[in-house]
């Protein structure tokens, strides 16, 4: 019988099979062909021959994530009268997991026969995020993006998947949706014009287990508008550095008047450690307008002149830790943002 976790399903396929005594006992297994299975839950036809009338047959199905099965995920034994079957594997394979198989069977009065290993396949992955979810960050210039994604086919006996989506606001969750069934998400209401978001996605099966998945990097909205104020976002990423970002990038706005900027990166006791604007161009005279996002169509939601890459102004790379983004609009009253520097 089926082990209470219920790792397999089986169906009858034939019997006809030529008469045991003229057969040496052996088991073949046939499994999905391709390098990347197509399902967390394949179908393998197993094929017993040579075990005799003694019925029923014990049936061993392993499957590995190592050639010499030392590493098992599934270890499932049942019985079955019938020595061609179809075995459906109803529990999820591990995600993007390279893995073996091999199905051992014998009768009651005789010895067992081992299938030899099939292998390697690589299961697909869970869950899968697709837009937006550019390495190099996504930009738009509607407030309600859509969010979509994807996952890998499972058995009916296994699904269907069920979902929970969350975007933050530099780290600050703004929307949080569950039990979604579709595989696209809108949002209800508008994001924040200028700001830089990242989403997660948790996927979860029927039997509890879930994956969860994070955006490669930050999105944001754009805001065609000219600013009304002079002011300095959050600077992102942050902690950095990050898988995907060497620096930490600046944006800031100036207002319909324009203004005379300064930004600086203190440490802690309000030391200077870098300038950042006026950078190398010694701009400091700003027209209205926002600064600091990367040029439409371009890769990078940053524009390379206002980043702060971790160095103090003699090139050193500084310690790990807290530093302060100063920002100044015509000698006004500074604004300060923290930013968290993780080291190299």
């Amino acid at each position: 019988m089926v082990r209470p976790w219920g790792a397999v399903l089986l169906h009858t396929l034939a019997a006809g099979l030529a008469p045991s005594a003229l057969l040496a006992q052996t088991v073949i297994v046939d499994g999905p062909a391709q390098t990347v299975l197509p399902s967390l839950t394949p179908t393998l036809q197993v094929r017993a021959i040579g075990l005799g009338p003694s019925r029923p047959i014990q049936y061993n199905l392993q499957v590995a994530t190592t050639s010499d099965f030392s590493v098992l995920v599934l270890d499932s034994t049942f019985n079955s009268p019938d020595s061609v079957l179809t075995v459906q594997i109803t529990r999820p394979l591990p995600s993007q997991a390279t893995v073996y198989w091999r199905v051992g069977a014998r009768s009651f009065i005789g010895p067992q026969a081992q299938s030899q290993s099939s292998g390697a396949r690589v299961v697909p992955a869970w869950l899968t995020l697709v837009e937006p979810n550019s390495p190099q960050g996504n930009r738009y210039d509607i407030r309600r993006p859509l969010f979509v994604w994807r996952s890998a086919p499972v058995t009916a006996a296994t699904g269907p998947w069920r979902y929970d989506l969350e975007i933050l606001n530099v780290g600050r969750p703004e929307v949080g949706v569950t039990n979604l069934r579709d595989s696209t998400y809108r949002p209800a209401i508008d994001l924040q014009a200028n700001a830089s978001y990242r989403w997660n996605l948790r996927a979860i099966l029927p039997n509890g287990e879930s994956i969860r998945v994070y955006s490669q990097a930050t999105f944001v909205i754009t805001d065609p508008l000219l600013p009304t104020t002079t002011l300095l976002y959050q600077n992102f990423p942050n902690p950095f550095p990050s898988a995907v970002a060497f620096a930490t990038c600046f944006w800031f706005d100036v207002g319909s008047d324009g203004a005379k900027v300064s930004l600086d990166v203190l440490d802690l006791r309000g030391n200077l450690v870098r300038t950042v604007v006026p950078g190398n161009d010694g701009i400091q005279d700003f027209e209205p307008g926002r600064y600091g996002r990367g040029a439409p169509g371009a890769s990078s939601n940053c524009d390379n002149r206002f980043v702060w890459d971790g160095t103090a102004t003699d090139g050193r790379t500084v310690a790990p830790g807290v530093y302060l983004a100063r920002f100044r609009a015509n000698n006004g009253a500074p604004t300060f943002r923290r930013i968290v520097f993780k080291g190299r």
